[in-house]
């Protein structure tokens, strides 16, 4: 990995410019709600740059974005650095603590050490940010105290709580450590009783639940997050950034190119990787599994019949109130299978309501 100071980040923003001057055509018209940095770690990218890359958003589009939020790790969360993000227009910080137990962050190969994660969030509400997420991750092999950082995070307050199960991803040093025996993760049922110990906790601590991995105190959930899941379009921009974008019926969706190389090396508007045609199908589809996936659930008239019965039945994933279907705590915990469902129904014959 190059140094920081070696990193091309001026030319990297230019890149990003350019490639908003491509897109904002397609995107004219639509009300500039928030603006997220994330993915890979931009609270690396020097406090100009990110300045300047949401100031060319906002030209673009018109408007103030509710929140601006960036995604940071706990050692780059400095007195210096929160200072000049919030100099930048930035109103809310995601901090990925993952873990306040040293043990836990050694098991998951973090960089930071015990304390840290504390010490961000301390640093970012004496630097004024009054939004402000910590993401935790359960399922640390050989945990002692699963739950204690989920606990001590909920008496500080914390606003928002990102809560993740563990995963092992191939390729990944915790992934080489598990194929060679010195790791063993924690079971599925394990984990599965660790997320209704989270979820019961933290409903007594003041949050409520309103996404799978989402916890909020009243006002304080994610306004960008909340997009995605209610199927609002986006655009996004830089290495490995996707977007949305709905056309009559149907719409399409894209990512960019995950190499910065890659990226950099090709012309504006030719840094996508992937292209996805949706139809109308495919879109009713994404309405329903998306929405299954918050506690506001989705229209009691977009869910196919055989779906429904599912759901309420003897599964248990969902309820109907009014005229709405909402998922329960098992639905939250088994939203992958929901997922596979709702695909299988929505993309078989004879799937609509009667």
């Amino acid at each position: 990995m190059a140094p920081l100071e070696e990193i091309p980040h001026r030319v990297y923003l230019d890149a990003i410019r350019a490639e908003l001057d491509v897109h904002r055509a397609a995107f004219l018209g639509r009300t500039l709600v928030s603006i997220y940095f994330g993915g890979g770690t931009p609270s690396l990218w020097p406090a100009d740059c990110l300045a300047e890359a949401a100031a060319a958003v906002k030209t673009a589009f018109g408007g103030a974005p509710r929140e601006v939020t960036i995604e940071a790790n706990p050692v780059d969360c400095t007195a210096d650095n929160l200072a000049a993000w919030r100099a930048a227009g930035i109103d809310r910080v995601s901090i990925g603590v993952q873990s306040l137990a040293a043990r836990d962050l050694v098991a998951l190969g973090r960089d930071h050490r015990m304390g840290e994660g504390l010490a961000a969030i301390e640093a970012a509400r004496a630097s004024g940010f009054s939004r402000m997420s910590a993401d935790i991750i359960l399922g640390a092999p050989g945990s002692r105290q699963p739950l204690s950082s989920v606990a001590e995070l909920a008496m500080l307050e914390v606003p928002h709580l990102s809560v993740y199960e563990l995963t092992v991803e191939e390729g990944t040093p915790l992934h080489q450590r598990v194929a060679r025996g010195e790791v063993v993760p924690e079971s599925e049922d394990h984990l599965a009783e660790l997320y209704l110990e989270t979820h019961e906790l933290l409903l007594e601590s003041g949050y409520s639940h309103y996404e799978v991995s989402s916890y909020a105190r009243p006002g304080a959930r994610a306004v960008h997050n909340s997009l995605y899941w209610r199927g609002a379009e986006f655009l996004g921009l830089g290495a490995g950034a996707a977007s949305f974008l709905r056309t009559g019926a149907g719409g399409v969706r894209w990512s960019n190119h995950r190499s910065v190389g890659r990226y950099l090396a090709s012309a504006p508007g030719a840094r996508r990787a992937e292209i996805d045609e949706l139809d109308a199908r495919n879109l009713a589809a994404d309405r329903i599994w998306l929405g299954l996936r918050t506690d506001d659930g989705v229209e009691l008239a977009d869910v196919p019949a055989e779906l429904l019965d599912w759901l309420t039945g003897r599964a248990d994933l969902a309820r109907v109130e009014g005229n709405r279907v909402q998922p329960t705590v098992r639905g939250f915990l088994y939203s992958n299978r929901v997922l596979a469902r709702v695909l299988d129904l929505c993309f078989s014959s004879g799937s609509s309501r009667s």
